[in-house]
This record gives C-alpha cells, sequence and structure tokens, in this order.
C-alpha cells in the first residue's frame, strides 16, 4: 500500500499505529519538501531488497555462459530447432538447457523464463 501511494504522488506514509511524535516528525519533513517513511515500514523494505537482490545475484553466477545464451535466443522467441542450429548443438542439448535452467531459476513457465531475462538484462523488455 505504501508504494501505491508513493506511485500517487504521496509524500509519506505512516502506519495506524503511529505514535503523535512520528506524525509531528513526519509532518515537518513533508513541509521541508522531504518524503517520509514509517521506519517499520522503511526496514520491511530493505530487507525485501536485499533478499530479492541477493536472490537475483545467485540465481545469475549458477548460470553457465552457454545457458545464458539458450536463455537470451529462447526468450527472443526463436524455437529450439532455430537455436540449435545457432548453437550447433542438437535440439535435445538445447532441452535439456532449457530444463536445466529453469531448475536453476525455480521457473515455471516460459514466462518465468522471459521475466528473468528482462530483469537480468539478458533481453530488453
Amino acid at each position: 500500500m505504501a508504494a501505491e501511494a508513493f506511485r500517487r504522488e504521496a509524500s509519506g506514509y505512516l502506519l495506524k499505529t503511529c505514535t503523535a511524535l512520528e506524525l509531528i516528525l513526519a509532518i515537518r519533513k513533508v513541509l521541508k519538501g522531504m518524503s517520509y517513511l514509517s521506519p517499520a515500514i522503511a526496514k520491511k523494505t530493505v530487507d525485501s531488497l536485499l533478499r530479492q537482490n541477493k536472490e537475483f545475484i545467485d540465481e545469475g553466477q549458477r548460470l553457465t555462459g552457454r545457458q545464458r545464451e539458450v536463455l537470451q535466443l529462447l526468450t527472443e522467441g526463436k524455437s529450439m530447432k532455430q537455436v540449435a542450429h545457432t548453437l550447433n548443438v542438437s535440439r535435445e542439448t538445447v532441452a535439456f538447457h532449457k530444463y536445466r535452467i529453469r531448475k536453476i531459476l525455480n521457473a515455471n513457465s516460459d514466462a518465468d523464463l522471459v521475466h528473468y531475462a528482462v530483469r537480468s538484462n539478458i533481453i530488453a523488455a
């Protein structure tokens, strides 16, 4: 909800349970042109960002160069047969790479692979 509030140009976000002191602090910051986010929400947000970043780094480091090539070609819309021809390997090899990529990234669908490829700049959005 806090993210949506800021997307809609809110200057601050507090929890209903905030103290009067926190409310006054938030109002003062906003009046000075700053943003204010309740510390309880800020900590959860930072923790979430750090966790996502670590998962992103760990996933990317586990893919081999060849797997990244296969992922790029597949997520650009090429068929397994076309990828096999481009990389001069068999279709079965491409299928195996795709299987391993899905396991490494814990992807349940081709859409998950595309999402990962965009997020990690393997392909452009």
